[in-house]
């Protein structure tokens, strides 16, 4: 744990061979398994396997093949497995941490469904496909950056707070799906990236979602310095035309009144009954 306090939350699922299983333990679990399975089922298939597990909006939309909604972040065998699966290890812990079991489990799987749901209804217009879980992983960084911007990460030799590595690597692999017009991984990117942050702030990460609290309570209380100041100049208004009334009175009688004069002094009478009443 690093700097936040530990969620009440935050417990083994269950325990093997005296270790204990975290979400996040096991989710690395489910990803070694799936990508051994991949592995050798391309050994003995071919890389059409990769054909049946991706996001495919057609297939989904159109022939029901729903476990596309999430089999697409298997990933596919390749070096950078390893690296991908250090990084979630490392920040999925953290974040896991902060937020406890239940929550953490329900962010990855929101990084899992929510893109491939708005991937899918994305289809509608154009045919839609994605493979990798590359994306929902950095999801989970960009949670572990909200909950701690100001934490300086060592990172390939380069010494940047998670802020800006957040940014710096959106940055870069959003250029790199532009260069190769890879519109469905740049949209997967982004709405992971605004799960893990949007997540995080609900949950209460920095401000949480107090920003929104704090704006709701500002316009109120400008509101009721409005309602305030206009109830003040309509008092000041009524008590000049009071006494505007009142010396009328003194110098000419209660018969040189004209009808608003008169409607004055009546509602000036009915509210000081009120206030005696109260």
């Amino acid at each position: 744990m690093l700097y936040h306090e530990q969620s009440e939350d935050y417990r083994p699922l269950f325990w093997m061979n005296g270790q204990p299983i975290y979400v996040n333990t096991l989710l690395i679990i489910l990803h070694v398994l799936a990508f051994i399975g991949v592995a050798i089922a391309m050994s003995f298939l071919g890389p059409g396997v990769l054909e049946f597990i991706d996001l495919s909006s057609t297939d989904v939309l159109y022939y029901g093949q729903v476990w596309r909604l999430f089999s697409y972040v298997v990933f596919p065998p390749s070096i950078w497995f390893i690296f991908a699966m250090g990084f979630l290890f490392f920040v999925g812990r953290e974040v896991e941490q902060y937020i406890g079991r239940r929550t953490y489990l329900k962010l990855y799987l929101a990084l899992i469904f929510i893109p491939s749901i708005l991937l899918s209804l994305a289809g509608l217009i154009s045919p839609q496909e994605h493979l990798g879980g590359t994306e929902s992983v950095f999801g989970v960084f960009i949670a572990f950056a909200t909950l701690y911007p100001g934490m300086t990460l060592n990172i390939w030799f380069t010494n940047l707070t998670a802020k800006g590595w957040a940014w710096g690597l959106l940055g870069i692999y959003s250029l790199i799906d532009v260069a190769y017009h890879q519109w469905s991984s740049l949209l997967v990117l982004w709405i992971c990236a605004a799960v893990g942050y949007l997540g995080m702030r609900v949950i209460g990460a920095g401000r949480g979602a107090t920003w929104f609290t704090d704006w709701l309570e500002e316009r109120r209380a400008q509101k009721l310095i409005r309602q305030r100041n206009l109830r003040v100049l309509e008092d000041r208004k009524v008590e000049e035309s009071v006494d505007a009334v009142l010396e009328k009175i003194s110098k000419h009688g209660v018969g040189s009144l004209n009808a608003s004069e008169r409607a004055v002094l009546e509602r000036t009478r009915a509210d000081l009954i009120k206030r005696d009443k109260h």
